[in-house]
């Protein structure tokens, strides 16, 4: 398995590797639901893609799985609101950990702008969360950040298919 050198800017394919991992164990937990409902949302995918890429993989038809092409910016925006919803609504555990390490892989979304992505969600902090969880969602992302440089480093990406 070939370390991937490209981003992959296939929205249905972002989705589709995202749920294979998902996947890896035979089940979902409710935070890798979460993850998957958000990153469908933050994707635009049209209704019913996320459950034709979900019958593609459980058939073995993945390679036939194709959407529309996203740019580096929207990867951004997708990354943050996935990253802004895993540390809001979910339990943050290793699975989930895992998923957003592996969008980031995907997206080829370095420590440099990991930081200044969640610099920027702890500048809207005050419009995200009520005061209250202030405090916890910081602790959230600054633990986070650390736990998915981790996570980034060891997971590997497949190389594309021709």
């Amino acid at each position: 398995m070939a370390e991937q050198a490209w981003a992959e800017d296939d929205r249905s394919r972002v989705f589709l590797n995202a749920s294979r991992l998902a996947l890896r164990d035979g089940q979902l937990s409710n935070g890798e639901k979460r993850i998957l409902v958000k990153l469908a949302h933050a994707l635009s995918l049209e209704e019913g893609e996320p459950r034709r890429i979900y019958d593609a993989i459980l058939s073995g038809e993945e390679d036939q799985i194709r959407g529309s092409s996203i740019d580096k910016s929207e990867m951004r925006l997708v990354y943050g609101q996935v990253l802004e919803a895993m540390l809001i609504h979910t339990d943050r555990s290793d699975d989930v950990l895992a998923q957003i390490a592996y969008l980031r892989k995907m997206f080829l979304i370095e420590d440099s702008e990991h930081r200044a992505i969640a610099r920027s969600l702890d500048r809207q902090l005050e419009e995200i969360v009520h005061r209250s969880f202030i405090d916890e969602y910081r602790m959230r992302l600054n633990d986070s950040v650390d736990n998915l440089r981790d996570i980034f480093d060891s997971v590997k990406i497949l190389s594309r298919k021709q």
